[in-house]
C-alpha cells in the first residue's frame, strides 16, 4: 500500500489471495484487506464478477479506523466480523482468519492517538525490558522470546 502517511505502517496484509467483503445480501466485493497501525483498509479489487462489475464494485473501499473498531472475532470457517462505528463488516474467504483477529486485536491495543503531536507532559511509555532469564521480546509483536530464538515464536519476525 503507497503513500501512506508518515507514521503509518503496514502490519499485516492479505497479499496476493484476494478476500470478499460481504456487503449485504447480494453485495459481495472481492479485494485486498490491509492492517496498517492506525486503521483497517479494504481496496477493491480491479476484477469482480459481472453483477459487481455493473454496479462497479471495483471501485468500493472501506477505511476503518482502529480506535472505532469495538469488536473483532472469527467467524464461520475463514471469516472475520469486525464491529466499528455502529456498523458491521464481514470479510470472508480469509487465510489465516485467527491469525487476523489477533493482529487487529493487538494493533487496536498498540495505536496510539491519531494525532502525530503528544500531549503536555506526555512521556512514551519505556520498552518492556528482558526478564531475567534472557528472555527478549519481539520488536514486531511484543511476545516474549526465548533466549537463543533468532525467530519469533508467534509471529514469525526475526529476532535483533
Amino acid at each position: 500500500m503507497s503513500g501512506l502517511p508518515p507514521g503509518e505502517q503496514v502490519i499485516k496484509d492479505t497479499g496476493m489471495f484476494p478476500v470478499t467483503w460481504q456487503k449485504g445480501t447480494f453485495g459481495n466485493v472481492n479485494g485486498k484487506l490491509i492492517l496498517t497501525n492506525r486503521r483497517l483498509v479494504f481496496n477493491a479489487g480491479r476484477f469482480q464478477d459481472v453483477i459487481s462489475s455493473l454496479r462497479q464494485a471495483h471501485k468500493d473501499k472501506a477505511e476503518i479506523p482502529l480506535a472505532s473498531i469495538t469488536s473483532v472475532d472469527k467467524g464461520f470457517m475463514a471469516t472475520i466480523n469486525v464491529q466499528a462505528g455502529g456498523q458491521k463488516y464481514v470479510f470472508k474467504g480469509m487465510r489465516d482468519a485467527g491469525g487476523w483477529v489477533q493482529a487487529i486485536n493487538s494493533a487496536k491495543m498498540m495505536s496510539g492517538p491519531v494525532s502525530t503531536a503528544a500531549p503536555q507532559g506526555y512521556a512514551p511509555p519505556a520498552p518492556p525490558q528482558a526478564p531475567a532469564g534472557g528472555n527478549k521480546f519481539c520488536s514486531n509483536c511484543g511476545a516474549p522470546v526465548a533466549a537463543g530464538n533468532a525467530f519469533c515464536g508467534k509471529c514469525g519476525a526475526r529476532v535483533q
